[in-house]
């Protein structure tokens, strides 16, 4: 399969418009496992905790290990600062902050990054933190997502807002009624903001050439707001997971297996020129991949190349790297293929996890091979 889809090259509008909920990640490594026992914590886990339990943690985890770094977070907001990095300049990302220090500290960073945002500043709410627990190749990430809970509907359909991320009156888009626009929603941006969800794709993705791309992003998302996400899984044009995740999904179809799963999603998908695709990334053993429309059905595996375990620092934002680095090249480049675009996500995932926090070292190497070492192997596609 190729990727034939023609994308707006305007630079008057976004090309990629993002929306996720904010978070100021504190990652702090630890010297134990105290304190994930002190908490009840697991040691490779995600969960959201109350707000007054995520202070506790982080003034002990701060205390206790200390050199704690400060990095924007978000699954969503994570692929637009990997995504701006790589050289996309035309990204939007919506979410909401509190009017509050952490709050101050992310729109610095924002603006420091050259990403576009469209923010909304909830006074009454706090700014949504995630304290990164890291211990070797696993992390703990816990947290409270705060005003990003919070985030209203009337805010993205303000004048304002639709600026920015509205569709472009530009005299570029002249030559072309199909000129392609990537609108992305997180899993994690589900709860209690199903409306905007649904806005979204009905505005801007259910007519038109414009892509409707979901992230899974956590078993407890499916379980807790399976109607939701089956909403938006159904609706993609493109869809992103771990392994796990989609087993949780195939569970929810009451399927046998993710091939069965995508095998009936796809059957679904008639959209009239186009596929709809599947990823689902498997830690180091592989990335599986699906794709088709109606009764076309393909199914595809990549074997994922391997990095040095005493290379890993962070695996943090590993996932959201590698969509930032399959959608790069989806979006970039000269009629990709699928496996170009999934050997693309595996690199720029690679380099992400040799740091603390979600983003890129000042340059990535021309080929995959130049950090691929294959000895005391661990996966990097999370």
């Amino acid at each position: 399969m190729t990727n034939s889809t023609l994308f707006s090259t305007c630079d008057r509008c976004p090309k990629f418009v993002a929306f996720g909920n904010v978070l100021l990640d504190i990652s702090v490594e630890l010297h134990d496992n105290k304190i994930l026992k002190d908490f009840d914590l697991k040691d490779d886990d995600q969960r959201e905790i109350p707000a007054a339990k995520l202070a506790r943690l982080v003034d002990v985890a701060v205390e206790t290990c200390g050199n704690s770094k400060y990095n924007p977070g978000g699954s969503a907001l994570n692929t637009c600062r990997i995504l701006r990095a790589l050289g996309e300049k035309n990204i939007m990302f919506c979410g909401a902050i509190g009017a509050d220090e952490n709050g101050e500290i992310l729109t610095q960073i924002l603006k420091d990054s050259s990403l576009n945002t469209c923010i909304q500043t909830l006074p009454e709410h706090s700014t949504g933190t995630c304290i990164c627990l890291i211990s070797g190749d696993k992390r703990s990430l816990n947290a409270n997502i705060g005003a990003s809970l919070h985030f209203k509907k009337e805010f993205i359909t303000s004048r304002w807002c639709q600026s920015k991320i509205g569709t472009c009156t530009s005299a570029a888009h002249d030559d072309s009624d199909e000129d392609a626009r990537v609108f992305y929603i997180e899993g994690y941006f589900t709860p209690e903001k199903f409306n905007i969800c649904k806005h979204i794709y009905e505005k801007y993705c259910k007519t038109g050439a414009n892509l409707f791309v979901t992230n899974l992003n956590a078993t407890y998302i499916l379980q807790n707001f399976t109607k939701e996400m089956q909403y938006l899984v159904e609706h993609a044009d493109l869809v992103f997971g771990n392994l796990t995740e989609f087993i949780a999904l195939a569970e929810i179809y009451e399927c046998d297996n993710i091939d069965e799963l995508a095998r009936c999603l796809i059957r679904k998908y008639l959209k009239l020129k186009r596929e709809k695709i599947l990823v689902a990334t498997d830690g180091c053993r592989c990335v599986r991949f699906f794709h088709g429309n109606g009764s076309i059905f393909h199914a595809d595996t990549f074997q994922v190349p391997i990095v040095p375990k005493k290379a890993v620092v962070d695996t943090t934002g590993a996932g959201d790297s590698f969509v930032a680095g399959f959608l790069y090249k989806y979006m970039n480049g000269e009629s990709p293929t699928l496996l170009d675009c999934i050997r693309h996500g595996s690199k720029v995932a690679a380099k992400v996890i040799r740091q603390v926090g979600c983003k890129l070292p000042p340059s990535l190497p021309s080929s995959p091979s130049a950090v691929l070492t294959p000895t005391e192997n661990i996966g990097f596609v999370a």
